[in-house]
């Protein structure tokens, strides 16, 4: 993108949350590809943007697999580690780290992140691929002190039996957390199930639509990255602008209404078009994880919880119940197609 359409945007942007009654802040995301690929233009849009007279509230974050975060690159970040954020995606062990993206763990500058951003989780994708050493993965990265946001990859080829697999894993790391306390669960593990209860429409789980723009290089706007042409092949925007991404009708198909998991189950509208050719249509081979994962992570913040019955926080109590409340609703729960 050319310097001068992303000023262009982003003061258009600016005078947007200006106006607004519902937001007061901007996140920038400088995404790719690999960001750092252009980081000339990361290094002259940033220093330009922080040279501006801005009132409202903003933070620039760009997603990295560190794999050209070099010398030069980190003493630049280094001096403005306060004002942009690297997130670095670490997919476990090198093991892990070589099926996922084809690069070595040792080689990325993690020490680098961590020292910059500590309080900034690492991006951990868990694929097909590497699933069935997961638990091993995160472990390993939580004892070095690192914080770690795991997440199912979306557009996988899941088939049966996978379930199962991530169930073991993920019961590893609940037991990892249980005997050791000193260690804080990361946000998978800490996530509120009260959604699973409620009675009403589900909504979507990002931004897509309604407080999220993506800019492609001609400076054109999508509802996200993933409906813009370099995943779609083409530009679709005619039959995107349809879509009412603010009518929860319009995302969730009928055959899922009556399920218990839709509440907590966080499709990707924007997988859903690019493979299914509707916001809709979910992925059906994802339901059998998404329960092994609501199940035992309830089980475990019921556990963990209790354990500091003496030292919970209101925001945990809350997250108790609903830890309880999901458990009982979804400990016998199966699909119909199972």
């Amino acid at each position: 993108m050319p310097v001068a359409l992303a000023k262009e945007i982003i003061m258009k942007e600016f005078a947007r949350v200006e106006k607004s009654d519902v937001n007061d802040a901007l996140k920038i995301d400088l995404f790719g590809g690999e960001p750092l690929m252009n980081f000339e233009f990361i290094k002259e849009f940033s220093e330009w943007l922080w040279g501006q007279d801005i009132k409202i509230p903003y933070i620039i974050y760009a997603t990295t697999n560190g794999t050209l975060l070099d010398k030069d690159k980190q003493e630049w970040f280094k001096a403005h580690k306060d004002e942009i954020v690297l997130v670095m995606s670490v997919d476990g062990d090198s093991s892990m780290q070589m099926k996922n993206r084809g690069c070595s763990t040792e080689k990325l500058p993690i020490e680098v992140a961590f020292e910059l951003w500590p309080d900034q989780p690492f991006k951990m994708t868990i694929s097909k691929h590497s699933v069935d050493t997961l638990a091993w993965g995160l472990i390993s990265m939580v004892e070095r002190g690192y914080l770690v946001e795991s997440r199912l990859a979306q557009g996988e080829n899941w088939e049966d039996g996978d379930a199962e697999i991530y169930r073991r894993e993920l019961t590893k790391i609940a037991k990892f957390y249980l005997n050791n306390p000193e260690y804080t669960p990361g946000s998978l593990f800490t996530r509120f199930y009260g959604d699973v209860l409620t009675d009403s429409t589900p909504l979507k789980f990002c931004g897509a639509g309604t407080n999220m723009i993506a800019y492609d290089v001609e400076g054109k706007t999508y509802p996200c990255h993933m409906f813009s042409p370099v995943v779609l092949g083409k530009d679709d925007r005619e039959n995107i602008a349809r879509i009412d991404f603010h009518n929860p009708d319009e995302l969730i198909e009928e055959s899922c209404l009556n399920c218990k998991m839709v509440r907590v189950c966080p499709s990707c509208i924007g997988y859903n078009y690019f493979q299914r050719g509707s916001v809709k249509k979910r992925d059906k081979s994802m339901c059998k994880l998404m329960l092994a994962e609501a199940q035992v992570i309830s089980a475990f913040q019921i556990e963990y919880y209790m354990s500091r019955k003496n030292v919970i926080t209101e925001e945990e109590k809350v997250k108790l119940k609903a830890a309880l409340c999901a458990y009982k609703s979804l400990i016998d729960f199966t699909f119909e197609n199972s």
